[in-house]
C-alpha cells in the first residue's frame, strides 16, 4: 500500500437537484456498500455524485448541464472526504449552467478547478467507461494521465505546460496556414517548451504502464479473460519509440522542428504526446479494435484495477465506485471481482440485477436499497 497505508473514503453524502434527485442523502461506511434497486431509480446519479464532489467532472456526461434536475436552476452536491494524510475536509459543489461551477472546501471558496480536484481519489467503471477500451486515444490517455497526476511528482505541471505549448505552436500553425508565412518561424520557444514538458509526460507514461503491465494481466486472467494480457504505449511519434528517457527532448525538439512544414500545411501539431495512445490486449489481439464487448469489458475492469493497484502502492487506496458492474458477469467473474474489492479500502458497487444477492455474494457489505432507504443512514 502507499507510503502511509492510507485510503480515501466518502463518509456522507447529500445531492439536490441532480438528475432524477430532487434531495438525497447517504451516510457511507469504510467497506463495501452495495446499491440495489430498480433500472432508472437513481443509483448511477449517487455514483456520479461522489465523483464530482471527488473531482468536479461527471464520468457519463462532458456537459454539466446534463445532470441538472429537469426544471430546475442548479444542482448541488456536499460530500465529508477523508483525505489522506489530513483528515476530514467537507466539498460542496454547485453548478448553474450559463453561470459555471462554485466550489468551496470546509465553507472557503476555492477559485479554480484544478486546485480543488483531488486526483487519485476515485476510480469508477460505469457502462460508457468502456470508452477506455474500446474509445478514443484520448479516453484511454485521459484515463491513465488521472492516475499518474497522483502517483508521479510534477506530472499534472508536465501536462499543463505541454498542452499551453502546444495551443501557442498551433496558433502559428493556422496563421501560416492562412498565408502568414513568417508566424512558423517564431515557433521554435514553443517547441522548446513542448519537448521539455513532452519529456516529463513521456517518462511517466512510460514509468506507469511498467508499472501496471503486471497487475492488468492478473486481473485479466483472474477476471476470466485471456493469459497473457498486455497495455503499452503506442506513443506520438512512433519513430521516438526507441529513444530512451535522457535522449527524448532532444529528439522531439528537432523532430519539431524538422515537421514544420508539414505541420503548417496542416494547420496543428500532427505528433507528439498529446497524440499518444494505448495498446490494449493480449498476446497480438487488439481488444480495442476487435474485442467483443464482453472483452472489453473484462479489459476494462482489469485495466480499473490494475490503476488501483497502482494508486494503492504509489499514493494512497481510492474510492471504488462499480456500476451495474455484475450484469454482464457470470458467476465465475462475479467471485474475482467480489475478492477483488472486498481486500479493504471503500467500494460502492451499484446493481439492478434480482438474481445478485449481496448478502451472499459480498460478504460484510452493507446493502441500501434505493430509492427506499437512501434518506437514511447506511
Amino acid at each position: 500500500m502507499g507510503p502511509s497505508g492510507a485510503s480515501w473514503r466518502v463518509s456522507a453524502l447529500e445531492l439536490r437537484d441532480v438528475r432524477s434527485w430532487h434531495r438525497a442523502s447517504l451516510v457511507l461506511g469504510p467497506g463495501v456498500t452495495v446499491l440495489t434497486g430498480h433500472n432508472g431509480a437513481g443509483k448511477t446519479s449517487l455514483v456520479e455524485a461522489v465523483v464530482l464532489a471527488a473531482v468536479g467532472a461527471s464520468p457519463r456526461s462532458g456537459q454539466m448541464g446534463d445532470l441538472v434536475r429537469h426544471g430546475e436552476r442548479a444542482l448541488h452536491v456536499r460530500a465529508t472526504l477523508a483525505v489522506p494524510g489530513r483528515g476530514e475536509t467537507v466539498r460542496d459543489l454547485g453548478y448553474q449552467p450559463r453561470v459555471g461551477r462554485r466550489l468551496a472546501e470546509d465553507g472557503v471558496p476555492v477559485a479554480s478547478l484544478a486546485a480543488w480536484r483531488r486526483p487519485g481519489s476515485v476510480l469508477v467503471f460505469v457502462p460508457e467507461e468502456l470508452r477506455a477500451v474500446k474509445g478514443p486515444p484520448a479516453a484511454r490517455r485521459r484515463g491513465l494521465d488521472r492516475v499518474l497526476e497522483a502517483v508521479v511528482p510534477g506530472f499534472t505541471e508536465a501536462v499543463a505546460t505541454y498542452g499551453a505549448a502546444l495551443a501557442q505552436r498551433n496558433a502559428l500553425l493556422r496563421r501560416a496556414k492562412t498565408g502568414d508565412g513568417a508566424a512558423v518561424a517564431d515557433a521554435a520557444p514553443w517547441e522548446a517548451q513542448m519537448a521539455a514538458a513532452g519529456a516529463a509526460v513521456t517518462r511517466g507514461r512510460r514509468q506507469g504502464i511498467a508499472m501496471m503491465a503486471a497487475p492488468f494481466a492478473r486481473w485479466l486472467a483472474d477476471l476470466g479473460g485471456a493469459s497473457g494480457g498486455a497495455v503499452r504505449l503506442e506513443a506520438s511519434p512512433s519513430r521516438l519509440d526507441g529513444v530512451g528517457d535522457d535522449g527524448w527532448q532532444d529528439a522531439f525538439r528537432a523532430y519539431l522542428a524538422d515537421r514544420r512544414g508539414r505541420d503548417a500545411a496542416a494547420g496543428m501539431t500532427l505528433a507528439g504526446p498529446h497524440r499518444d495512445d494505448l495498446w490494449i490486449g493480449w498476446d497480438d489481439f487488439d481488444a480495442r479494435r476487435l474485442g467483443s464487448q464482453g472483452e472489453q469489458r473484462t479489459a476494462a475492469l482489469a485495466l480499473l484495477l490494475a490503476h488501483r493497484d497502482l494508486l494503492r502502492e504509489r499514493a494512497a487506496r481510492p474510492i471504488l465506485l462499480l456500476d451495474d458492474v455484475f450484469s454482464e458477469l457470470d458467476p465465475g467473474r462475479r467471485h474475482a471481482l467480489v475478492e477483488a474489492v472486498t481486500d479493504g479500502g471503500q467500494t460502492i458497487i451499484t446493481t439492478a440485477d434480482t438474481g445478485f444477492e449481496p448478502q451472499r455474494e459480498v460478504p460484510g457489505a452493507v446493502v441500501v436499497r434505493v430509492p427506499d432507504d437512501v434518506d437514511a443512514a447506511a
